[in-house]
C-alpha cells in the first residue's frame, strides 16, 4: 500500500486510535476540530472517550489487557482493509502492540514509537534503574529481587524498601516492606503473578513532593518539548494515580529528561515520573511511561499541542522546540479528587497547595469533562462505577497495601 506524501494540512486524514481512556480526549477534540476523520478503538460502550462527540467512527474490539491475540488481529485486519494514514496509541500496551509489531505495521500505516529494544529499557523498569545508576542519573537504588538477593537487600537498599514488578501500569503491584519478614511474604504473593520483581530504595513519600515530565523527541533524537508538572495530590495516597496536576518550571528537571531520553535513544511522547527526596532536595527519577500521561490535557491547556507534535513526527516535518508554556495551569479529575479527600488526613487536606476547595477558575480545568463535550464526564463515571464493581478491581485500588 503506497502511504500519502501529502502534509497533514493539506488533506483530510484518516487516524486511527487504539485507546479510549482520558487521555485520548483532548487528542479527539483537537484533531477532529483540524478536520481529519479519526476511528477510536474501544473494548466497551461504556467510557469517556466513547461518550465522545469527537470521533468519525467507533468500533469495539477486543480488550487489549484480556485478549491482546485477539486485538493485534483486528488492528491488522483493519489496517489491510482500510486505508489509514497515521495509527497511534495513548497507552502502555496499545504503545507496545506498535513498537513490537512496528515492521508489519509501517506497511500499511505510520506510527510514532521508539525502537523496541529502547522501548524495552524504557518501559522496564530494571533496566531503566540500571541504566539511570549507569549514567550518574538521580535515582533510587535499585535491585533485582530473587531468593540469592534477598539477604543483600538490608545492606544494598535498606528498609523500608519498595517492591514493584519491572513491568506495570499505576500502582498495580507497588508495596512498602518494612523489614525481612515483610519483604519476604511480599515477594511470594508477587512472584506468581509478575516474571520479574524489584526491590528499590524507599524515599519518604510523606515529605517528598511528585513530578512528571511530558516530554517529545523527535525522530533525530533531540528532546523537542518538556512540560513539567507538580503532582499535590494523587490517590491512593501512598502510591496512585494524580488527582490534581500543576503546571510548572522545574530547569533541574527538564535537563535531567533531556539526558535520559536523549541518552536512551528515545523517539516520540514520553512520560517521565520524578519524586523530589527531601533528605538531599533532588527530584529523582522513578520510571518512564512510554506514551504520555492520563492527565495530558494539562499541556494542551497550557499551549503546547501534542496531536500536532504526533502528526509533524508522523509525516517527517520539522518540529520546533517549544521551551516556554503557561504555568500555574490547575487540572483535576474530580472523581479521583473525591476519593483523596475521603481518604486523606485533616493535615493532607489543610495544607494540600493549591487548595482542595478551589473549584473555578480561568486557569483551572478538569481532566475529563468540557462544555463543549459534556458527556465524557458521565462515560467516565460509568466506567468507573463498571470497574470497580469487579471485586479484584476494588482490591487492587481502594485496600491498603
Amino acid at each position: 500500500m503506497t502511504l500519502f506524501k501529502e502534509k497533514p494540512s493539506e488533506k483530510k486524514l484518516h487516524i486511527l486510535l487504539l485507546d479510549q481512556g482520558r487521555q485520548s480526549l483532548p487528542f479527539l477534540k483537537t484533531l477532529a476540530k483540524e478536520g481529519h476523520l479519526i476511528t477510536l478503538v474501544c473494548n466497551s460502550r461504556v467510557n469517556e472517550a466513547y461518550f465522545s462527540r469527537y470521533p468519525t467512527k467507533k468500533l469495539i474490539w477486543p480488550s487489549y489487557i484480556n485478549d491482546r491475540p485477539g486485538f493485534e488481529r483486528k488492528l491488522m485486519q483493519y489496517l489491510r482493509n482500510n486505508d489509514v494514514d497515521f495509527t497511534f496509541s495513548v497507552s502502555d500496551t496499545g504503545t507496545d502492540i506498535l513498537s513490537r509489531k512496528q515492521d508489519e505495521i509501517t506497511k500499511y500505516t505510520r506510527i510514532i514509537t521508539p525502537p523496541y529494544p529502547t522501548f524495552i529499557q524504557g518501559a522496564d523498569k530494571l533496566k531503566l534503574m540500571e541504566y539511570c545508576m549507569a549514567e550518574n542519573l538521580p535515582c533510587p537504588k535499585t535491585i533485582l529481587l530473587n531468593e540469592e538477593t534477598m539477604e543483600q537487600v538490608d545492606v544494598t537498599v535498606r528498609f523500608p524498601a519498595i517492591v514493584k514488578p519491572t513491568r506495570g501500569v499505576g500502582a498495580i503491584g507497588v508495596v512498602r516492606v518494612n523489614n525481612p519478614q515483610e519483604l519476604q511474604r511480599t515477594y511470594h504473593s508477587l512472584k506468581d503473578v509478575h516474571e520479574q520483581i524489584i526491590v528499590q530504595e524507599y524515599i519518604p513519600h510523606e515529605d517528598g513532593k511528585q513530578y512528571m515530565a511530558e516530554a517529545f523527541v523527535d525522530e533525530n533524537g533531540n528532546m523537542k518539548v518538556c512540560v513539567v508538572i507538580f503532582k499535590p495530590r494523587i490517590f491512593p495516597i501512598k502510591a496512585g494515580t494524580s488527582s490534581a496536576n500543576v503546571t510548572v518550571a522545574y530547569p533541574e528537571i527538564v535537563a535531567t529528561t533531556r539526558s535520559l531520553l536523549e541518552g536512551l535513544n528515545w523517539r516520540g511522547p514520553a512520560d517521565v515520573d520524578f519524586i523530589l527526596d527531601p533528605r538531599d532536595n533532588v527530584a529523582k527519577i522513578l520510571e518512564i511511561n512510554p506514551r504520555v500521561t492520563a492527565g495530558i490535557k494539562i499541556a494542551f491547556v497550557a499551549g503546547v499541542d501534542f496531536a500536532d507534535l504526533y502528526l509533524k513526527y508522523a509525516f517527517r516535518e520539522e518540529i520546533q522546540e517549544i521551551a516556554e508554556y503557561k504555568l500555574g495551569i490547575y487540572s483535576r479529575n474530580f472523581f479521583l479528587e473525591i476519593l483523596w479527600f475521603l481518604s486523606s488526613s485533616s493535615r493532607m487536606k489543610k495544607e494540600t497547595f493549591p487548595p482542595f476547595f478551589k473549584m473555578c477558575g480561568k486557569n483551572m480545568v478538569d481532566q475529563v469533562f468540557s462544555l463543549d463535550d459534556p458527556l465524557t464526564g458521565l462515560g467516565f463515571f460509568l466506567h468507573m462505577l463498571k470497574k470497580y464493581m469487579n471485586v479484584q478491581n476494588f482490591k487492587r485500588k481502594f485496600v491498603k497495601r
